[in-house]
């Protein structure tokens, strides 16, 4: 944000710095005549090495002028503590260039002194008015000191100000999404794409924005156009699977996460999860086989082979399990027990049910145990 207009800044202001210089003899080099060139020229490195030859406490600088190419190349550097005290002496020096408290504000800003840069934009005047980043610097001021009604109204008047530019109109959606004003954001972001040709993270904010206010219906309308549009932003298919599950559609969530698997393995554990909620166990076996994660793997093929009743299966992975740590897991522990339990083996589910030490599964665990008496005291009950 506070590098929005700093190139057109500089050049104009280094412009009104600089007279044109007269040849000098190699010996008489002007080193802030120098410096304030190169500033224009982008030569930064350069500038603050003729810059540092300059004593300000000679006799004759000009400290106008020297002070404010010190601020411009200390700005540039990413320095705006360096910048914004260099700018303060300019000003004290005679710096009478209105420019200057916009480069004050950009410094302050980035020192995350909200106030103080609204404060150097107001003396700035109406010469930046003109200026569109100007305008975005003082409504994000706005935003970060709390005045969000002030922060909204700027925007709405840049706009008008600037009909031709959208950016004043995406930022205020994004304010709004901030803000958790989500229904507000999704109408003001339709707006906004009426008159902009959108990028991704417009479509997926918006999308976000109407999702989180519960407007599914258009929530996935914009983000099934997006994905049209960004086929290829993952982010997108997955807000987009997020959507449709909140609406209560796991198993449209499941199909898009799958396809987007395709691109990003490691969403095949979460594709898997959505077809198991949402009825389908073969596809959700089927995407499981591919998680690369043999840990993962496994744990979640446990609870659908459980959820199946392929009791077996599970009790035949038990080496596996071993094998990858996962006997540590005390869910895991409990599958185990059941599973030997529903195939009658009484013997190895007491050795799994005696590892469970959670108080939920220790009383799950309590439970079983008297199913296993009541089942050898009489077999034909559990057959």
């Amino acid at each position: 944000m506070n590098r929005v207009f700093v190139p057109l800044i500089l050049a104009f202001l280094v412009t009104l710095c600089l007279p044109v210089m007269a040849k000098q003899p190699v010996d008489e080099v002007d080193y802030v005549e120098l410096a304030a060139l190169l500033v224009r020229d982008g030569e930064y490195e350069r500038a603050e090495e003729s810059i540092g030859k300059v004593d300000p406490a000679a006799e004759g600088i000009d400290l106008a002028k020297y002070h404010t190419v010190v601020g411009l190349i200390a700005l540039e550097r990413q320095r705006p503590a360096d910048a914004a005290e260099a700018f303060g002496k300019a000003i004290a020096a005679g710096q009478d260039d209105p420019l200057i408290h916009l480069l004050r504000a950009q410094a302050n800003f980035g020192l995350e002194r909200y106030d103080a840069a609204i404060e150097a934009l107001d003396a700035a005047g109406d010469t930046v008015l003109a200026l569109s980043g100007a305008w975005l610097l003082r409504a994000h001021a706005y935003w970060m000191t709390g005045q969000r009604q002030a922060c909204m109204e700027t925007l709405s008047q840049a706009t008008e100000r600037f009909p031709g530019n959208t950016s004043f109109l995406r930022r205020q959606v994004f304010y709004l999404v901030d803000a958790g004003l989500y229904r507000e954001a999704g109408e003001l972001g339709r707006e906004y794409l009426q008159r902009a040709e959108g990028k991704a993270e417009d479509y997926l904010a918006i999308g976000t924005a109407l999702r989180r206010s519960k407007s599914y219906d258009e929530a996935l309308a914009f983000l099934e156009s997006a994905r049209l549009q960004f086929p290829d932003e993952g982010n997108i298919a997955k807000a987009l699977a997020q959507t449709w599950l909140e609406s209560g559609k796991p198993l449209a969530a499941a199909e898009v996460l799958a396809k987007q698997a395709e691109l990003e393995p490691a969403l095949f554990a979460e594709a898997a999860e959505l077809f198991r909620r949402a009825g389908h166990h073969a596809r959700a076996l089927q995407l499981n086989a591919r998680i690369m994660d043999g840990s993962r793997k496994l744990k979640q093929r446990v609870g659908l082979l459980v959820e199946l009743g392929a009791f077996d299966q599970v009790t035949g992975m038990e080496n596996a399990l071993a094998r990858v740590g996962l006997l540590t897991d005390e869910d895991i522990r409990y599958a185990l027990a059941y599973a030997y339990f529903k195939a009658s083996d009484y013997v190895a589910t007491e050795r799994h049910l005696k590892a469970l030490t959670r108080p939920e599964l220790f009383r799950r665990a309590t439970e079983l145990r008297r199913l296993m008496q009541d089942c050898a005291a009489a077999p034909w009950l559990c057959s």
